[in-house]
């Protein structure tokens, strides 16, 4: 038998996590950008049960979780802020200044709010699941953060195969993982074939 070695962290002891990759490239043409996806292989990684519970930690905690995205939007918000002192002590006569400055507060402030009200739909989410439940999303958390994003040209991204993909029917495929709607009915029939 082989052994499972987490993904994160190495350790022996790891669950194994199944997906089913998704190929998307980004086609620029004269109409504008589409997409073309196809399907990948089975992929197949292991999450031990510290990297879960760590994770699980981190989602539970929205300010943390998001960590990253306020300090970007922060930074944005403070740049507004700076151009508009800037712009009323010393460049009364150039509105372009102030209109940026009100711009970047706005994207700012709105960045910040959707990423913390995001985090904490997830942290409620996670919290009224029971804690093995919990445990396997913050599990599939971990392997797609370290699964790799790109081969070449193409964006990778995964579908779980678990109990509750299964379940799902081909258009709740097509809108939780952003797939093409030909591409969620031949990931149906791959997920149950």
């Amino acid at each position: 038998m082989m052994e499972c070695k987490c993904v994160r962290c190495g350790s022996a002891a790891a669950s194994p996590v199944r997906a089913l990759e998704v190929r998307t490239l980004h086609v620029r043409g004269l109409s504008g950008e589409q997409r073309v996806q196809a399907l990948g292989n089975e992929t197949a990684g292991a999450v031990c049960k510290i990297c879960a519970e760590k994770q699980l930690a981190l989602l539970l905690n929205p300010v943390h979780a998001v960590k990253p995205q306020l300090i970007r939007f922060g930074a944005v918000f403070a740049s507004g802020l700076g151009l508009e002192v800037i712009s009323l002590l010393f460049l009364k006569k150039h509105q372009v200044g102030i209109l940026l400055g009100i711009a970047a507060l706005i994207c700012g402030t709105l960045g910040i709010y959707d990423a913390l009200r995001n985090a904490k739909g997830k942290s409620r989410a996670l919290a009224a699941l029971p804690e093995a439940e919990a445990l396997e999303e913050a599990a599939w958390e971990v392997f797609s953060a370290e699964a790799p994003k790109k081969e070449g040209e193409n964006d990778l991204t995964y579908i779980p195969i678990n109990a509750k993909t299964l379940a799902r029917k081909n258009g709740d495929l097509m809108i939780l993982y952003h797939l093409l709607p030909e591409i969620a009915v031949e990931a149906w029939k791959k997920l149950h074939g």
